[in-house]
């Protein structure tokens, strides 16, 4: 029978040998753990119970974000030309992208060292790594404001100086969430983070919607840059609030981390940048590559594809600090079960849904912004595949950078790959295909980001898919072929008999796992229970 062969950070790093759980596989490959002690049952209990109560608060959290972020692109969209839309969305990715390589990684970070060393060495340590993270956080926010200060209109040749420091501004306030997030998830307190990002996000609207009143139009007319004072307001509160919500615990001594926490965050830092700021930086990549009005479609695109990118995030953000958890109590077998579960639930609910959105994307760009956004769908289509597998890959992305830094370090390089790839596919055919070859080099990219760490995962669990993986590429196949004549003929009865169709074929394929998949729910309702 095989194998966990995950290796476990916390063994003799002398002694070269893989944990060996006892940990088998059942039919179809399915893992089956071995006969737990009252002790480990009742850990995973609250793992599992941690895991479903984290994912329940982070799926409230993150729809709110992305409800917000597609409203207040409608609105900047819905007021001004297509021009503004693009000139505002490639500020507002550019700050994005610089709190990625920053906050966002030490805020990473802090979700995984902190539930770790909690485990390993209680409350105090936590505290002391956490001090420690939050002091390369400022020190960094600081470094890249001053270098956006100094070169921020090489990046936005056509922003004034008020726009560069409304951009600067934002990375501040962003970074401060980005990280102040990552820390309540850190000490398990996901419904904080979501009844904070809900009251964040009421105020971003609010704010949105009295500025895009006031602002002029047109670009020349007024300061683009001031749309972005409703986020800079939002997350900067959420950050105060957050800061103070965290617990507060006096710091003790500084374990000895032999350099993992160091080298994660830095680790992070690339993979993140490389990643999410790969998505961020298409946009900026699509404003040069092609005319205002086509890149104001792909900002609309992008804007549109923000809920489908964030809200089965929620499930990962929930999982990761588990995931780090369970490698601080060397339980490699919960994670093997939780990874294969986490992935299943997730394909087998992306999948329908991301294939009817790829179908109904233009029609909904020209219905949410207007009919001069409707030519996105294409661009849309091939931004939502990239997103799927993204989004199928999140599990196994976790699991790995829970582990030590030899795994945990695969995940960011598999990024950069990515991004080398995605960035050929640009030069090769941004040019000649527009908005669309921006979006093609977005999902070859994403074809590396996601494919490595899935293969490798599941290599090094042992997690065996059998005849399920015929039956997901087979539906998966159905969703590409449906799309791309809803696409390319965008007439109402079309979509609806390609819809119809790729259901059909999804739900034979895969009935007996859904009503599967519905049981395992059930039973992992059970456990949201306190115990």
């Amino acid at each position: 029978m095989p194998k966990n062969t995950l290796p476990n950070p916390d063994a003799d790093p002398t002694a070269g040998s893989p944990v060996d759980d006892g940990a088998g596989a059942g039919p179809d490959g399915e893992p089956v753990p071995p006969t737990p002690t009252d002790e480990e049952a009742a850990a995973r209990r609250r793992l599992t119970g941690r895991l479903v109560r984290g994912t329940l608060w982070s799926m409230l959290g993150i729809a709110a974000l992305g409800v917000t972020r597609l409203v207040y692109t409608a609105l900047v969209g819905r007021t001004g030309d297509p021009a503004r839309l693009a000139a505002v969305n490639s500020q507002v990715s550019l700050a994005f992208l610089a709190t990625f390589a920053t906050a966002a990684a030490t805020g990473a970070g802090a979700a995984k060292f902190l539930p770790l060393t909690a485990a390993r060495s209680g409350p105090a340590a936590a505290a002391a790594v956490r001090r420690r993270l939050t002091r390369w956080t400022v020190a960094a926010t600081v470094a890249v404001v001053v270098a956006l200060a100094a070169f921020g209109r090489v990046f936005l040749p056509d922003a004034g100086w008020a726009d560069v420091a409304w951009v600067c501004a934002l990375v501040t306030a962003y970074g401060a969430y980005s990280y102040t997030k990552s820390v309540l998830y850190g000490h398990h307190l996901p419904h904080r983070y979501a009844v904070l990002e809900v009251a964040a996000d009421a105020v971003i609207l609010v704010l949105t919607v009295a500025v895009v009143w006031w602002v002029p139009t047109r670009p020349a007319a007024g300061v683009p840059g001031l749309l972005l004072a409703p986020l800079v307001v939002g997350y900067a509160a959420f950050a105060v609030a957050a800061a103070r919500s965290a617990p507060r615990v006096r710091p003790g001594e500084l374990p000895a981390l032999r350099g993992e926490l160091g080298g994660f965050v830095a680790y992070t830092a690339v993979g993140i940048a490389a990643g999410q700021g790969f998505f961020q930086v298409s946009m900026i990549v699509a404003r040069h590559a092609t005319g205002g009005s086509e890149a104001g479609a792909y900002a609309a695109a992008m804007s549109l594809v923000g809920p489908a990118f964030f809200l089965p995030r929620a499930m990962g953000m929930a999982f990761f600090p588990a995931a780090a958890e369970a490698v601080g109590r060397g339980d490699q077998s919960a994670l093997a079960r939780h990874t294969d579960l986490v992935t299943r639930l997730l394909l087998l609910t992306a999948l329908p849904v991301f294939g009817l959105a790829a179908m109904l994307g233009g029609p909904v760009l020209g219905l949410v912004f207007g009919p001069t956004y409707a030519d996105g769908g294409p661009a849309f289509a091939m931004l939502v595949l990239a997103v799927f597998w993204y989004v199928v890959a999140v599990p196994s992305v976790n699991v790995l950078s829970a582990q030590n830094l030899t795994l945990a370090r695969i995940p960011p390089l598999a990024s950069a790959a990515g991004v080398v790839v995605g960035v050929a596919t640009w030069l090769t055919v941004g040019a000649h295909w527009g908005a669309v070859g921006v979006a093609a080099g977005y999902l070859a990219g994403m074809l590396v980001q996601a494919g490595v760490p899935l293969v490798v995962a599941f290599t090094r669990l042992r997690l065996r898919w059998g005849t399920r993986l015929p039956r997901y590429a087979a539906g998966l196949a159905a969703g590409i072929a449906s799309s791309t004549v809803a696409v390319l003929t965008p007439r109402p009865g079309v979509i609806a008999v390609c819809a119809a169709g790729f259901l059909l074929a999804f739900g034979l394929l895969n009935a007996s796992e859904l009503a599967g998949t519905v049981r395992r729910v059930q039973e992992l309702r059970s456990a949201t229970a306190r115990r």
